[in-house]
């Protein structure tokens, strides 16, 4: 390995420093590229991507032994990788251990060479590889269960696990700092990935949006989003490698497409993933072999067993709808948008619907279950999400649609129904796990909302809705002490349940009729679980198998309905002023008045249900968080 900084016998300028990319052909260094292909003169314009490109100077790469050097002993590096993948990796199965082990072991093979004082010339992939060590060491530590090898204490030196977890994820990121942007590959990739879910799980949401956005722009430059154009050029027996090289990245960037989706789509923030300008393919449901010399990727038949990344996959096609829904529901509410939103809905329900059976919500298979454990865990949080997403449809209309407000409430008990059974699926290190509170609290607080802004509607619904809202506080008491998110969630839910049990006893029920939820809605239990945060084994009371009962609430398809105000009515409106508090700046919140339709503000912000004429604006956003976890690496 050459370092860089030592003159070498032939100089060319570095164009990289312009920060041409390295795909595509329609920009200066790409036709330089391709002229130094037709004339062997030029040849010392092409990048060596397969040598050592990663330190910019001496300093870089000192910096890069003194952080190499930071990784625990070998021995606790296997303890620490087997629990990563015993306890981490089927979240997202970004990693794959057949790949993994045996780039750990020429790492370890490699390390005499690259700390010689003229060390020959490594790959890329070995040098970078670190940096992903380095988050898997903080993944593991992250979610040590109770029973782990003692042993690792002897790493702790008065710290806690926690401590080193953000200690050793923070020791990647600087050492992906080092590399030279040509540099970047899958492995650099996968490291950044890690790294963004290790955050959110830390309370760190803010910055972990960041990274994932820093994360697929890294992906993208170095070019993991194309499709390669052709078969592989080498020889017959490379092949078969190469072919599972790309299903591992075709892996990696629909995990990228999944967690911005998702992000995009639930926190309301801008896209980071374009994915009209990817040309890489889905991959296959195929289980990746420790001797990829020997076979090629074949989809796995559905009857056997399925893998860690088979749900990421029905989950893509699950939520293939998000990237054009997003556009709709991010922006004013206009009756065509809400028609467009319902053939979303109708679309994403036949893909739920069309779910294998391992992965069903309703009368699941589980002859896996047993051999698989992850899968009880992946189902209902494939569940979760689902239901979230047609709440968050439903939530784009529920100022204005009747129905909508409705389905909300019908959504968010399904949500937390999910919630209750993915809880009883964890163990006590993965009540860390950010959708265990979030998805709670977005659930519970619609659920609220829609109570106290219209108390007389739904009311039929109310019983039910507060047995699963009381169990869902009940679930962040008992994992309060791990999950950051837990507090401020049972607060805020909390209070809103206060404010809506309040205007259920004062507010008289309407005369319209009540809505007709579906039946096995309705638990037949009505005492709200307890929870011990000692004893995780207590569980909660039974709950029942729901059906895919989504056509109990859509609205219809029948005459349209009219969403102006047009003329003056004869007689006043008769505005329900005691209808949830958001008077004053944002008006009234009444959309059907004298059965006239009026406008109403586009506003979805729970905080402003909050204001009381004893205390005023409650402000749970913040979470006691000062600066963040991570900032100084983006």
């Amino acid at each position: 390995m050459r370092r860089q900084g030592v003159p070498s016998t032939t100089k060319t300028p570095d164009l990289n420093i312009f920060g041409y990319s390295k795909m595509g052909a329609n920009h200066t260094l790409a036709i330089l590229n391709e002229l130094s292909r037709v004339d062997s003169a030029s040849t010392s314009l092409q990048n060596d991507r397969t040598g050592n490109s990663m330190p910019r100077s001496p300093s870089h790469y000192d910096n890069y032994l003194r952080l190499l050097r930071g990784l625990p002993p070998r021995l606790y590096v296997c303890i620490l990788v087997d629990m990563f993948f015993e306890q981490v990796n089927w979240q997202y199965s970004v990693v794959d251990r057949n790949y993994f082990m045996p780039q750990l072991a020429d790492f370890y093979q490699a390390i005499p060479s690259i700390f010689s004082e003229d060390p020959p010339d490594i790959s890329s992939d070995v040098f970078t590889f670190p940096s992903l060590l380095f988050q898997v060491v903080g993944s593991a530590f992250q979610f040590l269960p109770p029973d782990y090898d003692r042993s690792l204490d002897d790493l702790c030196m008065g710290r806690s696990f926690d401590d080193l977890a953000k200690s050793y994820s923070d020791s990647g990121i600087e050492m992906l700092a080092l590399f030279e942007k040509e540099s970047l590959n899958l492995i650099s990739v996968q490291a950044g990935f890690l790294r963004v879910a290790l955050l959110k799980s830390f309370g760190y949401v803010v910055e972990a949006y960041r990274m994932i956005g820093q994360v697929v722009a890294d992906a993208e430059e170095a070019g993991l989003h194309l499709e390669s154009d052709g078969m592989h050029e080498g020889s017959v027996e490379d092949t078969p490698p190469w072919l599972w090289y790309h299903e591992m990245r075709r892996r990696v960037m629909v995990n990228l497409w999944l967690w911005d989706s998702q992000m995009s789509i639930v926190l309301g923030k801008p896209s980071k993933a374009n994915a009209g300008n990817w040309s890489i393919t889905l991959p296959l449901d195929a289980p990746i072999p420790s001797d990829k010399s020997q076979s090629v990727p074949v989809e796995r038949p559905p009857s056997e067993k399925p893998t860690s990344f088979t749900h990421r996959l029905l989950e893509y096609r699950l939520f293939s709808q998000l990237p054009g829904l997003s556009k709709l529901i991010h922006g004013a509410f206009s009756p065509g948008n809400y028609l467009q939103i319902q053939q979303y809905q109708q679309k994403m329900r036949e893909l739920a619907e069309a779910l294998p059976p391992a992965f069903r919500f309703e009368n699941p298979d589980t002859q896996w279950d047993a051999e698989c454990p992850w899968i009880k865990t992946q189902r209902e949080y494939s569940c979760g999400t689902t239901w979230l997403s047609f709440l968050v449809m439903h939530r784009y209309s529920m100022f204005h649609i009747p129905q909508s407000r409705t389905g909300v409430i019908i959504c968010g008990i399904k949500v937390l129904q999910a919630q209750e059974r993915h809880f009883r699926t964890l163990s006590v290190q993965h009540y860390k796990l950010y959708a265990l509170a979030f998805f709670t609290l977005e659930a519970a607080t619609a659920i609220m909302v829609v109570f106290i802004a219209y108390p007389t509607e739904n009311r039929d619904l109310f019983a039910t809705a507060m047995l699963h809202v009381k169990e869902s506080i009940a679930r962040m008491n008992a994992i309060n002490a791990s999950n950051p998110f837990a507090h401020p969630a049972k607060e805020l839910v909390e209070i809103l349940m206060r404010r809506a049990e309040n205007l259920y006893k004062e507010v008289k029920p309407s005369s319209s009729p009540p809505s007709s939820p579906p039946q096995n809605l309705l638990p037949q239990d009505s005492t709200p679980p307890q929870y011990s945060t000692v004893d995780t084994e207590t569980k909660p009371s039974a709950w029942q198998n729901d059906g895919f009962g989504f056509s109990d609430y859509t609205p219809p398809q029948g005459q349209p309905l009219d969403f102006t105000h047009s003329g003056t009515p004869s007689t006043p409106p008769n505005f329900d002023l005691t209808c949830g508090g958001c008077i004053g700046q944002y008006g009234p919140v009444a959309t059907v008045v004298d059965n006239v339709y009026y406008t109403v503000p586009d506003t979805w912000d729970p905080m402003i249900f909050l204001e009381r004429p004893d205390s005023g604006m409650v402000n749970f956003t913040n979470n006691g968080v000062e600066g963040g976890y991570g900032q100084d690496s983006f």
